[in-house]
C-alpha cells in the first residue's frame, strides 16, 4: 500500500515553487497515494507518512522574511496584511531592518534582550522558524521516511533530482528587495542571529545526520550569503 507524503513548507525557502511542482511530478504520483502540505499552522506528526522538506540558511531566510513582510505591511500597506498579525506593523516600523533588530538582541554583557526577542517573534515567518516546523518531527523522521530536502540555495537541481521536474517555468516571486543582505547585516548582527537561531541550525544538523542532506547541501545551507 502506498504511503502519503507530507510536504513541510517552511516559509521563505522556495516552498511555493515546490508546491506548484508536486502535482506535475510523476515521481510523486507513482510513489505516493496522495500528498499534503504543512505550512504556517504547523506540521502533522505522523510516522505513517513520508516527508519532503524545503530549507534555507537560517540567516538568509530571516533576512528575506523581514524584507518581505516590511514590503507588504509597511511599504505597500496592504489592508489584508497590515491587520493580519497584531503588533507586526509596529515592530517592523520600529526596527526598519533585520540588522537593527539583530544588533539589539543581546545586551553588552551577553544576556538576551527579552523585549527584542519578543518583537522578533511578532514578525510572520520569523515566528514560524525552521525549528517551529522541524523540531516536532525529529521524534518520527528516520532515514527511510524522508523523501528528500529541497534547499533554496540549490532549488532547481534539487527539484530535478527529487521530483524529476524542471523548476524553471514556475519559479515564484522574490522580494525584489532594494537592500542587499550585506548592506544590512554586519558581523555583530550575524553573530547575534547565529546565537539566537541556534535551534534552526540544530535542526539542519539533525536532518544531515539522517542523511536527508548531502554534505554539499549541508555546507551550503549552513553558510549565509553574507558570509560566503
Amino acid at each position: 500500500m502506498k504511503r502519503r507524503l507530507q510536504f513541510v513548507h517552511i516559509g521563505k525557502c522556495g516552498g511555493s515553487t515546490v508546491e506548484k511542482l508536486l502535482p506535475r511530478s510523476l515521481v510523486i504520483s507513482e510513489k505516493y497515494s496522495s500528498f499534503f502540505e504543512s505550512h504556517i499552522n504547523g506540521v502533522v506528526v505522523d510516522s505513517t507518512c513520508d516527508y519532503l522538506f524545503c530549507l534555507r540558511n537560517p540567516i538568509d531566510r530571516a533576512f528575506s522574511a523581514f524584507e518581505w513582510r516590511y514590503k507588504l505591511v509597511v511599504d505597500d500597506a496592504l489592508p489584508d496584511q497590515v491587520r493580519r498579525f497584531p503588533g507586526e506593523r509596529k515592530v517592523l516600523s520600529t526596527y526598519k531592518s533585520l540588522g537593527t533588530m539583530a544588533r539589539s538582541l543581546y545586551w553588552s554583557d551577553g544576556r538576551l534582550n527579552q523585549a527584542v526577542a519578543r518583537d522578533f517573534h511578532v514578525v510572520h515567518h520569523l515566528r514560524e522558524s525552521i525549528s517551529f516546523y522541524c523540531r516536532p518531527l525529529l521524534a518520527v523522521v528516520i532515514p527511510t521516511n524522508i523523501l528528500g530536502v529541497v534547499c533554496q540555495e540549490t532549488l532547481a537541481a534539487d527539484c530535478t533530482r527529487i521530483l524529476g521536474v524542471d523548476a524553471a517555468e514556475v519559479r515564484e516571486r522574490s522580494n525584489a528587495s532594494k537592500r542587499a543582505i550585506g548592506q544590512d547585516l554586519d558581523a555583530a548582527a550575524v553573530n547575534n542571529l547565529k546565537r539566537f537561531l541556534v535551534e534552526d541550525y540544530q535542526c539542519l544538523a539533525a536532518l544531515w545526520s539522517f542523511g536527508a542532506l548531502s554534505d554539499q547541501q549541508f555546507w551550503r545551507v549552513m553558510t549565509s550569503s553574507v558570509e560566503a
